[in-house]
């Protein structure tokens, strides 16, 4: 890449990143805790809110904390339309369903209850009835929904996403199989409910990769150059909780105050990455989730280690201090080897949970440039990364990290 070209990179960052400053970010009202919906509740119920549109998945709905969120809703005399046809990495073929479902009716605000794809999606339906004659692709990008949403309420069902605090709405295009980001503060939720109950029933497998999906989060928004003191703190804070949590939760799934630790952890992540960006690690992982529906916490668990190890010096100093934070023996005047054992305890906690060190993919050339190429694309201008990366550097990290790429 040309000087010129990563100059422009870099002044188009550091404008957006003053320009935050003068952006209505605003954190959702949080309610935390076993009877955080009892108290959630007694909120809507001042606020005169009696009809919501819920937003949830098939599988949600049989779960013992969904049955009773909804008699606590009943009981406080909510009344509520269910949609639970949510697919993960929601399309906006399947939003557009969903929001003609919404509109036939009036409702008093959408409530997610579910992952990153059910508040994706809910997101989804808001913007699509704040623009009814636009369509979601153009919207693609920042800044460009802007119009007041309908009142969301989140409920993440997983500690990863962290979607119950972001600025993002991420879909995919079926037609292309291309995934990518609606930025915008408007899209972040107006309440967030972190109920520890809801991830009792979650697999080891998905407590695994929606953990390191948290940790992705966390890490991407600290090593990158659009950070505040908060989010610095929130990233830090959300690396603590899931050095002290995340392998509690997948070896102990029951202990109610473990999932708890672990979604506020998520949150706070998310709260980080709002403001500071993700990374190269987003961009990789969105190609295989729009391509090949990799979850997206997957795809980001095996590419993060690629990755950080990738960026040598340019990260040293950065993820030297992330690993003081889970190692406040460690000198920190050892910058180099201090990285090199942060990336090794990520590896370490993906090798305990099972999660693999490749992806068993078999991917063509084409494909892999395809996905590079789009990779490219989302983080340029936009990520304040490190590294800039070429097309060329997207397409080594996919080859080092797909078992079958041809």
């Amino acid at each position: 890449m040309n000087i010129f070209k990563r100059s422009v990179f870099r002044i188009y960052q550091k404008i957006l990143h003053l320009s935050m400053y003068f952006l209505p970010f605003k954190e959702p009202l949080l309610f935390e805790g076993e009877t955080s919906v009892e108290e959630m509740c007694k909120h809507l119920r001042i606020k005169n809110i009696n009809k919501l549109f819920i937003v949830t998945d098939e599988n949600i709905i049989g779960f013992d904390f969904f049955k009773e969120t909804l008699n606590i809703l009943q009981e406080n005399k909510i009344s509520v339309e269910i949609f639970s046809d949510v697919k993960p990495n929601p399309s906006i073929q399947l939003i557009e369903v969903a929001y003609q479902k919404y509109k036939e009716d009036k409702y008093d605000g959408l409530f997610a209850i579910g992952g990153g794809s059910a508040i994706d999606l809910a997101k989804g339906i808001g913007i699509r009835f704040t623009h009814p004659n636009k369509t979601l692709q153009s919207r693609k990008g920042i800044l460009k929904v802007l119009k007041k949403q309908p009142l969301l309420i989140a409920m993440p069902t997983t500690a990863g996403t962290g979607s119950e605090a972001t600025v993002a709405c991420v879909v995919t295009d079926e037609e292309t199989n291309e995934k990518y980001a609606i930025n915008d503060p408007v899209l972040i939720p107006k309440i967030a409910c972190l109920n520890p109950k809801t991830c009792l029933e979650l697999p080891q497998t998905i407590t695994a990769t929606t953990g390191i999906d948290a940790l992705t989060h966390a890490v991407e928004a600290y090593i990158g150059g659009s950070n505040t003191k908060k989010t610095k703190r929130m990233a830090k804070e959300a690396i603590q909780g899931i050095n002290d949590n995340l392998l509690d939760s997948y070896h102990n799934g029951n202990d109610l105050q473990v999932r708890m630790n672990m979604l506020k952890a998520s949150y706070q992540a998310g709260v980080a990455f709002t403001r500071a960006y993700v990374g190269n690690i987003h961009a990789l992982a969105h190609q295989l989730g729009g391509m090949y529906h990799v979850p997206h916490g997957l795809a980001n668990a095996v590419l993060m280690p690629y990755v950080l190890k990738y960026y040598q010096e340019k990260a040293y100093k950065k993820l030297s201090e992330l690993y003081l934070v889970i190692d406040n023996k460690a000198n920190p005047k050892e910058e180099k080897e201090n990285s090199i054992q942060f990336i090794s305890w990520i590896r370490l906690m993906n090798k305990e949970m099972n999660i693999p060190e490749k992806f068993d993919l078999d991917v063509s050339e084409e494909s892999l440039l395809k996905m590079s190429q789009r990779a490219y694309k989302e983080a340029n201008p936009l990520y304040p990364v490190p590294m800039i990366f070429e097309v060329n550097d997207f397409l080594k990290i996919y080859k080092q990290a797909i078992q079958k790429a041809n």
